[in-house]
């Protein structure tokens, strides 16, 4: 989905059932994958825009456009830049989107 809106996301799949996970919401990260680090955003939550009910984390990858599929990524969380939240449209989610990117690269 986040790839039709302009924000392709690595969904991410935590392997350590004891690993801590911050609470729901948009957070500015730095990600590394493939000995490299790149500035993103992670979403934690249930994604309820486009109806979703499980709990997942999703990051996008800030000016990066690189198959990583199956690839470990390491996570690192700078600050909490929102609450997630349902928008009315998926164009609404996609400008929200874009200014949490600007915030982001801050």
């Amino acid at each position: 989905m986040g790839r039709t809106i302009g924000f392709p996301t690595a969904n991410m799949q935590l392997y350590e059932p004891l690993k801590l996970v911050p609470e729901n919401g948009v957070y500015a990260v730095n990600v590394e994958v493939t000995g490299n680090v790149f500035r993103g955003m992670c979403n934690i939550g249930t994604r309820p825009t486009v109806g979703g009910t499980a709990r997942t984390i999703e990051t996008h990858i800030l000016g990066f456009n690189e198959d990583i599929y199956g690839l470990p990524l390491r996570i690192r969380f700078l600050r909490r830049i929102r609450d997630e939240r349902k928008f009315p449209s998926l164009d609404a989610l996609r400008a929200q989107l874009e200014q949490d990117a600007l915030n982001c690269k801050k």
